[in-house]
């Protein structure tokens, strides 16, 4: 396994980089036989939390998966398309017959690239678009907070949620949707305020949205930015948390309810066990709680009561059976529009292109 930042991946790979560093480089990039070279780009640093953290998991899960017979090339820091794009280049010509990308941003990059190169495979999170040789996998994460918005509608006792928006696009709507939704299963009371801050990581800016909710009267946050700020923010006040992303119950040690933490290792290990027996085919990989699934709750506090965890162990039950489902009618949206008949169920596609909020969603909701 190497983690290298772009700057120092690029010189390794350039034609007076691999000279200078022959050595070094031999180590990186040289192929053994009959083991599978895997790249992965991410865009920023890998921390100890976040979501490059939990990419980081997923091809660390291969390669205690398989043992001896892959080697992983992590680049980090690579926030730009174009960059992408040299980046996803630049592996598969160096041998690389397996490669992921950790975000949407990098969809359009990985096609043309994988359109170019058809003897590699590739894989794209949060992809919206597969080719012959790229597959895409996704998380159905609106599972999860629906199962802590169950725990939310019977924790709260002001009836007033608060979520912390990092930007309107369909990945975040549909967790505020499904947080709202599991909540009002529940306790059909309760609203949700939402203050956007345009960012998926601005420490001021989440605490200043925290303070702000808890003023306007919620006592359990949750949101989308990935960082365990909220959590930190809603604590100091006295108020519940739910995560995103990761654990993030170390940082909160009192307020945190749980969370939903993404866990991307078998759609890792999956595709390097198919590329490796030569049955990889493209697919989109969209999946919620459950085994092999994307996402899992993070420790329940242990002031939840305990028939209030077990009512949360039926609902993912159900949830893993198909017997639940999130969307299912009916629906109505926060200006009376039906989106939703009774028997019905939102539809797949109209679930990852969302940009409508439900009933009892407050406060600006600007379009992405």
């Amino acid at each position: 396994m190497q983690i290298l930042p772009r700057r120092e991946f690029i010189k390794a790979t350039s034609s007076l980089g691999i000279a200078a560093l022959a050595g070094r480089s031999a180590g990186v990039f040289a192929q053994q036989q009959d083991v599978l070279k895997i790249g992965v780009v991410h865009q920023f640093p890998i921390g100890e939390v976040g979501w490059e953290t939990q990419h980081a998991l997923g091809w660390k899960a291969i390669e205690a998966a398989f043992p001896g017979k892959v080697k992983v090339t992590a680049v980090t820091d690579v926030p730009q398309a174009q960059d992408a794009e040299r980046v996803f280049r630049e592996l598969a010509s160096q041998g690389h017959k397996l490669i992921f990308g950790t975000t949407f941003s990098q969809m359009a990059p990985m096609l043309k690239v994988a359109r170019a190169m058809p003897d590699t495979t590739f894989e794209c999170c949060a992809a919206i678009t597969t080719a012959k040789n790229m597959g895409a996998f996704e998380a159905r994460n609106y599972e999860a907070t629906y199962l802590a918005g169950v725990i939310a509608g019977r924790m709260t006792k002001s009836n007033v949620l608060g979520w912390v928006g990092a930007f309107p696009v369909p990945q975040v709507v549909w967790r505020l949707n499904g947080f709202l939704q599991g909540a009002r299963s529940v306790n059909p009371q309760v609203t949700c305020n939402v203050i956007w801050i345009n960012s998926w990581n601005d420490p001021a800016k989440e605490k200043d949205a925290v303070n702000a909710l808890i003023s306007q009267g919620a006592d359990v946050l949750a949101g989308s930015p990935n960082t365990p700020v909220q959590g930190i923010a809603a604590e100091a006040r006295g108020a519940w948390s739910v995560g995103n992303g990761s654990d993030f119950s170390k940082f909160v040690t009192k307020g945190q309810l749980t969370g939903d933490i993404l866990d991307w290792s078998s759609a890792y290990v999956e595709a390097a066990r198919d590329v490796m027996a030569g049955t990889w085919k493209s697919q989109s990989r969209w999946r919620g709680v459950g085994e092999g699934g994307f996402c899992k709750m993070a420790p329940y506090n242990a002031g939840i009561p305990a028939n209030v965890l077990a009512e949360v162990a039926e609902r993912e039950k159900d949830l893993i059976s198909g017997k639940l489902k999130v969307f299912a009618g009916p629906i109505t949206d926060r200006d009376g529009k039906q989106r939703v008949a009774a028997g019905a169920v939102l539809p797949d596609q109209e679930v990852r292109s969302i940009n409508w909020v439900v009933d009892g969603v407050k406060g600006a909701f600007p379009k992405a």
